[in-house]
């Protein structure tokens, strides 16, 4: 039995509000948005904004491609927000950096809950995927050389693509050179009995089809996990139980390690070319 099984409402509540262990959680988003803000108006020239991949709503992306002629390496970033909040507007914040590194960096679009089931959520974040391994081309990019990240519900969903029939596609195996997953969700179904839970409308059946941990891949690429230092026990248990079925698999991970950091800041440090965690992710890539 989890130890989660045994907590009340009100303590599985707290344990999945990550909120809980920040003092004031716009202040982050705020950040997000200012920091986002900035790369759009400083590199509008290299920005192609709202390319269509699918039909649905929401289903574009912002693609910034560096100077030159490239092929370039690409990174693909999926933001967080519980599947209900947020969007690639504040979510290309670490785009000016992986330019820096000549690399293209794309925010990834989808819709959110409850105007979308979690079960469209997860086929357009694959549907994207898919979308940019066929076209990343004309921009310039190698697909094969392409990374991803997601923070949060984001993490969560990096994961659910990783996990694709791949073979379905035309693919003998994964074609991504590396994920990294920050602050992820693999077993969603504490969150059923939680506030989480009320646009999503997740029965138990569907929480455990919908996570990770139960459908892991045959063949995948290398995965970085992190979280936040500042972050409630079943969200650190949550990374620590999938990265270990990851490896019992028999897939290559690697945990870095972030203290002083909580579930809003951390991923800000994509941003930063000294930090611990852009540097795994552009290891992968080299």
């Amino acid at each position: 039995m989890k130890q989660y099984e045994n907590m009340s409402k009100e303590t599985l509540e707290r344990e999945y509000s990550p909120s809980s262990c920040s003092d004031d959680v716009m202040i982050y988003i705020q950040k997000y948005r200012e920091e986002s803000q900035s790369a759009y108006q400083k590199y509008a020239a290299q920005c192609h904004k709202d390319i269509k991949y699918g039909p649905v709503n929401r289903a574009h992306m912002d693609i910034f491609v560096p100077k030159g002629d490239g092929p370039f390496p690409v990174h693909i970033f999926i933001h967080g927000g519980y599947w209900q909040e947020l969007s690639k507007a504040e979510s290309v914040f670490a785009a000016p950096n992986f330019l820096d590194h000549d690399i293209i960096f794309i925010a990834l679009d989808y819709a959110l809950a409850p105007e979308a089931s979690l079960y469209e959520i997860v086929d357009q974040v694959r549907q994207g995927t898919l979308w940019i391994l066929e076209n990343i081309a004309q921009y310039g990019g190698d697909k094969d050389n392409m990374t991803l990240s997601g923070s949060s519900a984001g993490g969560h969903l990096v994961a659910e693509i990783l996990s694709m029939d791949w073979a379905k596609q035309g693919y003998a195996s994964c074609p991504l050179k590396g994920a990294c997953a920050v602050s992820g969700l693999y077993d969603l179904r504490p969150l059923v009995k939680t506030y989480v839970n009320e646009p999503l409308h997740l029965t138990q059946e569907d929480a455990a089809a919908l996570s990770p941990q139960f459908h892991l891949p045959g063949t995948s690429c290398p995965v970085i996990f992190s979280y936040g230092e500042k972050e409630t026990n079943e969200f650190k248990r949550q990374t620590h139980d999938y990265m270990a079925a990851w490896q019992q698999a028999g897939h290559n991970a690697v945990y870095i390690d972030m203290p002083a950091f909580n579930h809003f800041d951390i991923i800000l440090e994509l941003g930063k070319k000294n930090s611990p965690l852009f540097k795994a992710v552009l290891a992968q890539m080299l």
